[in-house]
């Protein structure tokens, strides 16, 4: 099996288990409360199975079909889509375990995953003549509807980190000073990526200032890059399912 079928297989089961745990069920009003406390249980357990198979399947499909190992960390390649399918597993995860009234008030969360997605599946550039965070874009000679696009984009970018700033990083500070895990987790998820895109491109960065850097430690930076975005999404997605088992805790009591 040619290692793109397999990501595809794998894309395809990830998208109906996301819809799966997506649903709710019709016949919550008549359940027992045994019946509930096994829901209870079971999802965030379900999830996390879900998220450490998609991290084992990349980094198996990784090796196992390319040598050396980091010749598969390209893009489109099975950690970035993995990266991508994890992203979006977030933004799953945050509507099946918020009400209503917490997603009117943090939409932004959701939102904020689901660029990552897109941004791990390049959206940004996929599209358009240039990248949207590209200069040229604006100031050359693209169709004035690919501008607009790409203007709306960085405005709904900056509205969320707004949102975050505003609403959500008072929340994490708080569950920093309760030592919660999931505030943790984010920190760790945050760190791991800040330092996965400092090391992006460190060839070319360094060459910038003109010093060549030996490609064997290229090569080395750019397999951390990949992984650690790989397990930043990961870490991610285990926080929210603490934090998807504690609100569902709550509602049992």
């Amino acid at each position: 099996m040619k290692l793109n079928h397999a990501v595809q297989i794998y894309i395809r089961s990830f998208s109906i288990s996301g819809a799966f745990m997506h649903s709710k069920t019709t016949h919550a009003a008549a359940a027992s409360q045994a019946g509930h406390a096994t829901k209870i249980i079971s999802a965030p357990v379900a999830f996390s199975a879900l998220i450490a198979a998609s991290v084992g399947f990349a980094v198996l499909a990784t090796a196992s079909y390319y040598t050396p190992f980091h010749s598969g960390l390209h893009e489109d390649g099975p950690v970035e889509k993995v990266s991508a399918a994890l992203w979006a597993l977030c933004a799953i995860m945050v509507f099946y375990f918020a009400t209503l009234p917490a997603l009117r008030k943090h939409w932004q969360i959701p939102m904020l995953f689901s660029l990552l997605c897109a941004r791990e599946l390049d959206f940004d550039k996929r599209f358009l003549s240039e990248g949207i965070l590209q200069l040229r874009l604006y100031s050359g000679d693209a169709p004035l509807w690919e501008k607009v696009i790409g203007g709306l984009v960085i405005l709904l970018v900056l509205v969320v980190l707004w949102r975050l700033l505003r609403v959500n990083v008072p929340i994490l500070m708080s569950g920093l000073r309760h030592l919660s895990a999931w505030a943790w987790g984010g920190v760790f998820a945050v760190g791991s990526i800040v330092v996965a895109k400092s090391i992006d491109g460190i060839g070319r960065k360094f060459a910038d200032f003109g010093v060549t850097l030996d490609p064997q430690l290229i090569e080395t930076a750019m397999v951390y890059e990949e992984l650690l975005e790989l397990f930043a999404a990961a870490i991610v997605a285990w926080s929210i399912c603490l934090v998807g088992a504690q609100i569902w805790r709550d509602k049992k009591a």
